[in-house]
């Protein structure tokens, strides 16, 4: 008797990898309750449209405990519409309303705009109205608004929503991007999503995933290229997404150490600047202040190239005063980034000099002192005293920690000074003056007080045992005597920070002993 042929698999058995039977309804569907049905063309791999649902079918149908993957944080299955592609939609009811979405809206469209060029508000609009029948737009919208709430604080303070309401929306945001297909969506949405996904983990302190989901935001962008995605509808935001990357890219390297994806080159996106938009001119700033960090930079930076020479980094001192000149005038949301980048990358560079064994009491460019440290706490200091707190609040944990990273270099080259060279001198500022200052910027901003302040006055008690006194009476600690005990045990997640950020290794002089002809001279 010749074997009877089944012509095709249904979609659900082909899914599950069962034998199908040739009669429809099949037996496998039947005895399932799976709705048995086949489609004639061919699909793209991974689950696609309807046929995707069968696990969601199987489950419910099975175990409708089962598909609640978190079931005390209170998320449940929504409906899945026909043309959704993907497995199981999830959404924690009440979490997210119009009014968070709107506040959150308004409060990065007015003050972040100009440093995250990420989505134009007409597009995240379109986003907001299809979040209810597309997983792809929920998922933006919840990480957009977790963004705004674990970068800020902002609303947490201002608008009564609760401390933790950033991290339960980042954590919504990875549940439902876990039921994503990220190629069928359009490749600028899988990387905003991304991206926002960086910012969050960054805001949270979580350095290991915000550095995955960075580097999915460039692969993305360097394996598209976005050539079928362009911008001519939206000309205030022509290039500047490549842009954006390179430079989150860039600031991430130096800090952890990692490679990088995005190189300039002939075919780059230019940007389009408009003298009468600041926030395009700001952006442009902070662009020329990081075109030179790039492979090379980063190749010496981490050691695996020793051509450096003094010429070199004298070089790119000077590029960073031209890229940020003295006198340039933007709103102090914009100022607050560059002057702080500026002053950071500074220090970076000194340290990279201080590596290299080029520093000397007769330097042949100031850049090259030993004591050059001061001069850069001065001039962030007097940038920062003319900026408002909500000016640099608005770029959250990452401007925090630029900060603490000038600070802890300051106290090394402050604990090679004399008593003289430490104190102000009549109504002159000193490096006692800057030191209390950033260490009360840390303390003041949000996010910086629980993460950042406890490893900076470890570090001052480790290097200026002298200065702990002081540095607390400033900052109005009420029992700086106890702060190891009382104060540091009130502070939260130091042990994430302390995993991902060793405080003596955020200065490069550490114990090395520089080249200085007359130590007497400091």
């Amino acid at each position: 008797m010749p074997r009877e042929t089944i012509p095709r698999a249904c979609d659900a058995c082909r899914r599950r990898k069962v034998k199908c039977t040739p009669h429809r309804p099949c037996s496998p569907c039947r005895s399932m309750g799976l709705s048995c049905r086949s489609t004639s063309s061919g699909r793209k791999k991974g689950r696609q449209g309807r046929s995707a649902n069968v696990l969601y079918e199987l489950k419910a149908n099975t175990d409708p405990d089962a598909i609640d993957e978190t079931p005390s944080s209170g998320i449940a299955p929504a409906e899945i519409p026909n043309d959704t592609p993907t497995t199981v939609y999830v959404k924690r009811s009440g979490l997210l309303d119009d009014g968070l979405v709107q506040s959150c809206a308004a409060y990065f469209y007015s003050r972040m705009l100009g440093t995250v060029p990420i989505l134009h508000p007409d597009k995240f609009q379109e986003q907001v109205e299809r979040m209810n029948e597309c997983p792809h737009a929920y998922c933006l919208v919840v990480a957009f608004c977790a963004f705004v709430l674990t970068q800020t604080g902002y609303l947490s303070c201002h608008q009564g929503t609760g401390p933790d309401t950033g991290r339960a929306l980042l954590d919504e945001a990875m549940a439902a991007r876990r039921h994503l297909d990220p190629f069928s969506a359009p490749i600028r949405l899988g990387i905003t999503i991304a991206f926002l996904s960086y910012g969050c983990h960054i805001g949270c302190g979580n350095q290991r995933q915000a550095y995955y989901f960075l580097r999915e935001a460039t692969t993305f962008y360097t394996a598209d290229m976005l050539d079928q995605s362009p911008d001519e509808d939206q000309p205030c935001f022509s290039g500047k997404l490549f842009w954006l990357l390179l430079i989150s890219e860039r600031a991430h390297a130096i800090r952890r150490r990692r490679p990088v994806t995005l190189q300039i080159t002939n075919t780059s996106p230019t940007l389009n600047t408009s003298p009468l938009d600041t926030f395009s001119v700001g952006f442009s700033h902070l662009v020329d202040l990081y075109r030179p960090f790039d492979e090379t930079f980063l190749a010496i930076w981490n050691g695996n190239q020793p051509i450096c020479t003094r010429e070199s980094l004298v070089q790119l001192e000077e590029h960073l005063q031209r890229s940020v000149p003295a006198d340039l005038d933007l709103p102090d949301i914009l100022l607050a980034d560059l002057r702080v980048s500026q002053q950071w990358l500074r220090t970076m560079i000194w340290q990279l000099a201080t590596t290299a064994g080029f520093l000397s009491s007769t330097p042949t460019h100031p850049s090259l002192d030993f004591r050059y440290p001061l001069q850069i706490a001065r001039d962030l200091s007097l940038a920062t005293w003319k900026l408002s707190r909500e000016s640099m609040e608005t770029h959250g944990v990452g401007l925090i920690e630029k900060i603490f990273e000038v600070a802890c270099t300051l106290t090394d080259v402050m604990a090679c000074l004399t008593s003289t060279g430490l104190r102000s001198s009549g109504f002159e500022m000193g490096p006692q003056d800057y030191l209390k200052h950033l260490c009360s910027l840390v303390h003041s901003l949000h996010g910086g007080r629980k993460r950042f302040l406890p490893l900076l006055m470890a570090k001052v008690e480790h290097t200026l045992p002298a200065m702990v006194m002081p540095i607390s009476r400033h900052l109005g600690l009420e029992d700086p005597g106890n702060y190891d005990e009382g104060e540091k045990k009130g502070f939260e997640g130091v042990g994430d920070v302390e995993r991902d950020l060793n405080w003596a290794e955020m200065s490069r002089i550490g114990d090395m002993t520089p080249d200085i002809e007359d130590a007497s001279l400091l």
